[in-house]
C-alpha cells in the first residue's frame, strides 16, 4: 500500500505528517512525501508563501551557508520517518498544486492521499479556490483531509 502526503511547509505540515505516519505504520504502507512549489504569482512575481526576510541590524553579516532548499526541508521531515521503519520517499516538484498532486498520485499508484486544509473563509475560497477541494474532486483514491484545527 502507498500513501501520498502532500505538504506545503505551513503550520499544517506537522499534523499532516503525523497523521500520514500513523496511517503508514498501522497499514504497513510506503509513504510518499510530496511538496509542490506553486508557480510564480503573476501579480507580484513571488511565490504565494514567500516571506519577507529582514537583514540583521547594524550591518552584521548574514549567517554563512545557503538557506535550506525545499528538497532539504523535505528530507529533514523524511529522515525521522525512515528511522521509525516507514519506507519514505520525498519528492519536490514545481507546478500547479492540484495538477501536480493528482499527477504524482497516478504516477506512483498511491492508494490514499493525505493533505491539509487551511480552512480559509468563503470569500478566499471563491476568489482563489481550494487545493484540497480540487484534489478531492479529481483523485481516484480516498483523500484524507487534516483540518487546520488539529494540532
Amino acid at each position: 500500500m502507498k500513501l501520498l502526503a502532500a505538504i506545503d511547509f505551513s503550520e499544517l505540515t506537522e499534523p499532516v505528517v503525523k497523521e500520514a505516519s500513523r496511517l503508514a505504520e498501522a497499514l504497513q504502507a510506503e509513504l510518499i512525501l510530496l511538496h509542490v512549489r506553486p508557480p510564480v504569482s503573476p501579480a507580484l512575481d513571488l511565490y504565494p508563501e514567500t516571506e519577507i526576510v529582514t537583514l540583521p541590524a547594524g550591518g552584521d553579516p548574514l549567517p554563512d551557508g545557503a538557506l535550506p532548499t525545499d528538497g532539504d526541508r523535505l528530507q529533514d521531515i523524511a529522515e525521522p520517518l525512515r528511522a521509525m521503519g516507514i519506507p519514505t520517499t520525498a519528492i519536490t516538484i514545481a507546478g500547479d498544486e492540484v495538477e501536480s498532486i493528482i499527477s504524482e498520485h497516478l504516477k506512483n499508484n498511491a492508494d490514499m492521499i493525505v493533505m491539509g486544509s487551511h480552512g480559509h473563509g468563503a470569500l478566499f475560497h471563491l476568489l482563489v479556490g481550494s487545493v484540497s477541494e480540487g484534489v478531492v474532486r479529481r483523485a481516484r483514491c480516498p483523500v484524507l483531509i487534516v483540518p487546520a484545527a488539529i494540532r
